[in-house]
């Protein structure tokens, strides 16, 4: 009985490390949702993509380079009234 217990065991762990690696390979499908963000007295980019943070997949600091991306923000300064175009990247059906 041990010997069965064994062999079960056994393909439940390469199962699962198929299953793994299939997850590294196929990641989740994602969207591109691109919502306008106006700037205001005293937000810099960094404050910004955090109030929008919990609502994309990304890494903060990936979130953060593509929204100075998207926008073609070459230094760190921003201004009151500039409209910034913030791309929230979701997995499909969030």
């Amino acid at each position: 009985m041990k010997n069965r217990a064994d062999r079960v065991f056994m393909l439940v762990v390469i199962a699962a490390v198929l299953l793994a690696g299939c997850m590294e390979f196929f990641p989740p499908a994602t969207e591109t949702e691109y919502i306008r963000h106006t700037v205001h007295t005293g937000e810099t980019v960094w404050e910004i993509a955090g109030k929008y943070a919990d609502c994309q997949t990304k890494s903060f600091n990936e979130f953060v380079y593509s929204i100075q991306h998207e926008n073609k923000l070459t230094g760190r300064y921003i201004k009151p009234g500039d409209k910034l175009i913030i791309p929230l990247v979701r997995e499909k059906g969030e």
